[in-house]
């Protein structure tokens, strides 16, 4: 009986030597892996107010370099058409003492201040390429001029990558909203997914992501969906089932994704990610007005609604952003301002396309005229055609340019130039 007593006591003791070794082994490897993982590096310097003449004094304007504890702004691009658009657009903000996450979706015709003859962000990336320039560098410069500052890191998924995570994920469960059923094989595009709530695979998700054909409002039909999505996946990625997935969603997207963050600021992002609850993670659409403009369809910027979501959802630094903080394209009434005081290639708001010439320019108020724009075919639209009318010398699915970019009309010597849209 001695015997038996000692032999548990020692079995007894051998356990709780077992499991100290793996508490300690458990705790060192928490240790190594907080000290390897690391927060993104943030941009040290406000911007400064943008005008028409570039004013770098440094009395200028400026967001205050303050910022907020802890709180840091991604920009995330889905390349996801097939032919160098950018129709996924996102910028989001992690605030990691609230714990608390907001995204703000820009819509893909969202018009943008340059002399370009197709002035939509989502041609701005291949359109920088094609230039000569980095595709990233271009965009990302937009989004500056859009919010007010810069982004601290962005993040190029394509279409493989979200396909792959999703899969890695288990799938994830979701309401189709309706039945999507849609083809295009020049895109390798094929759509069938029936309305209701199921676990949609990889393949399965990058369509409902995709869809927008069968919406009443096209593209905003599209991003409302996305954002559900999105919410949904997070929730199920949040959830406690998934947490040993998270070294293997950080290998997959460290090595696959064109970004600027490394594997550690990946696994700091994820982990952040988990502390949030879902109902403080939020998704936003970038206030915005429908138009056409010189036969193509774009969405200008609600600016003072817009402002006020920039400061309550993305801005990181403790002062407001203004409109002297941005380089936007807006309307007042019928007329087409822009908040820099530099409307870029003024003629493009009062152009007509014909079928038989290409619009000519406002005449610079110089000495000598200047110079017609000859313009270049345009980036190739999303998956779905537009049902608008085409710019004079285009074909129905144009190659993409291998320079989009147009000469640029010189500006009046005042302000501002302001074009009334009649």
């Amino acid at each position: 009986m001695h015997k038996e007593k000692n032999n548990k006591r020692l079995f007894f003791s051998a356990f709780l030597t077992l499991l100290g070794v793996f508490a300690i082994a458990a705790i060192a490897l928490y240790c190594v892996y907080m000290l390897w993982e690391k927060a993104p590096d943030v941009e040290p310097e406000a911007p400064k107010a943008i005008s028409a003449e570039k004013d770098t004094d440094s009395e200028a304007e400026a967001v205050s370099p303050d910022r907020q504890q802890d709180s840091y702004t991604i920009l995330l691009v889905g390349n996801d058409d097939g032919n160098g658009n950018t129709d996924t657009i996102i910028v989001g903000r992690l605030d990691t003492v609230n714990h608390t996450m907001d995204f703000v979706s820009i819509p893909r015709d969202t018009l943008v201040n340059l002399d370009w003859n197709v002035r939509k962000i989502n041609a701005v990336y291949a359109g920088t390429a094609n230039s000569g320039g980095v595709a990233i560098d271009g965009l990302k410069t937009q989004i500056r001029n859009l919010i007010g500052f810069n982004v601290d890191c962005y993040a190029v998924i394509d279409l493989n990558v979200f396909v792959d995570v999703v899969d890695l994920m288990g799938g994830i469960w979701f309401d189709v909203p309706q039945a999507m059923h849609y083809e295009d094989p020049g895109q390798n595009l094929y759509i069938h997914i029936d309305a209701g709530y199921q676990c949609l695979n990889g393949q399965q998700a990058m369509g409902v992501v995709r869809y927008r054909s069968g919406y009443a409002n096209g593209d905003i039909g599209r991003i409302e969906t996305q954002q559900k999505f999105l919410k949904a996946a997070a929730s199920q990625f949040i959830s406690l089932g998934n947490i040993p997935n998270i070294s293997q969603v950080v290998s997959l997207l460290a090595k696959n994704m064109d970004t600027d963050l490394s594997a550690a600021n990946i696994a700091f992002f994820l982990r952040q990610a988990l502390m949030c609850s879902s109902e403080n993670v939020n998704f936003h659409t970038m206030p915005n007005t429908p138009d056409m403009v010189y036969g193509l369809s774009y969405t200008f910027v609600e600016l003072e609604p817009w402002l006020e979501m920039i400061n309550q959802c993305l801005n990181p630094y403790n002062a407001m952003v203004t409109a002297s903080n941005l380089d936007v394209v807006y309307k007042s009434g019928g007329t087409v301002l822009s908040t820099s005081g530099n409307l870029r290639g003024a003629w493009y708001y009062s152009a007509v396309p014909t079928s038989s010439a290409a619009p000519e320019p406002e005449p610079a108020e110089t000495p000598e005229p200047s110079p017609e724009p000859e313009p270049v075919e345009p980036p190739a639209e999303s998956e779905i055609p537009e049902v608008t009318p085409v710019p004079p010398e285009t074909s129905p699915e144009p190659e993409p340019p291998e320079s989009p970019v147009i000469p640029e009309t010189p500006p009046p010597e005042e302000g501002g130039e302001v074009i009334i849209i009649g």
